[in-house]
């Protein structure tokens, strides 16, 4: 099971980096920003994405309860199966997600990097909880398991830095007159997938490193 949330979790991430991937490029032409080459109806297809790429924030969530009662609570993925809660860790953030995604539609619009919800206050707020929610879990999971958990701690963290910082803009509602505030955004918020990668792939390469430094002195 969690192969499957983890999947999920990239899945949906995959969207959203796609969608940040095409940064100013579905912005209306009109808007005369460099490299603005699409319309309205590109613009609201990248806000929506964006936004569908948020689910993977809230699959995280999941993935955190999954780890806390696999872990610290020592459930397993059959017993789990056997109650509504191996459902709900995959319904409840997907519709979330597109609830709030097709809840932006009227809203979506250029925010000088990309196209994205233009409101204020709303449309981080279930973000940002989902950021306090995974961290809380892994915290408390770490006080009981750190070698195990170290790892989803550093994702976790991660994702929390990025995310905030990518939120200011909207949640302020005056960020995107701020260089500074966009700079940071826009290049912190497209970090977020080479984190979920750095940290799984980190132990590996550094198991491969300790065992060839071995090697070389036995031989």
């Amino acid at each position: 099971m969690s192969n499957q949330l983890i999947s999920s979790l990239s899945f949906f991430d995959l969207f959203g980096s796609l969608a940040y991937a095409l940064t100013t490029l579905p912005t209306p032409a009109e808007n005369y920003l460099y490299g603005a080459q699409g319309n309205e109806n590109t613009c609201v297809a990248q806000g929506f994405f964006i936004q569908v790429g948020s689910i993977a924030c809230f699959l995280n969530v999941s993935l955190a309860i999954y780890y806390h009662l696999t872990i610290a609570n020592n459930w397993t993925d059959a017993k789990m199966k056997r109650t509504y809660l191996a459902h709900m860790l995959f319904i409840v953030p997907i519709f979330i997600g597109l609830s709030f995604a097709f809840a932006g539609i009227p809203f979506y619009d250029n925010t000088v990097v990309w196209c994205n919800n233009s409101a204020k206050w709303w449309p981080e707020i279930p973000v940002i909880i989902a950021i306090i929610l995974a961290t809380t879990i892994m915290g408390s999971l770490c006080k009981k398991v750190y070698r195990t958990e170290r790892r989803s701690s550093l994702y976790t963290g991660g994702r929390c830095i990025f995310y905030h910082v990518g939120s200011i803009p909207n949640i302020t509602g005056t960020g995107y007159d701020n260089y500074g505030l966009i700079l940071s955004s826009a290049t912190l918020v497209p970090l977020q997938g080479f984190w979920n990668s750095f940290v799984y792939i980190r132990p590996r390469y550094a198991r491969d490193s300790i065992s060839r430094v071995r090697s070389s002195f036995t031989q």
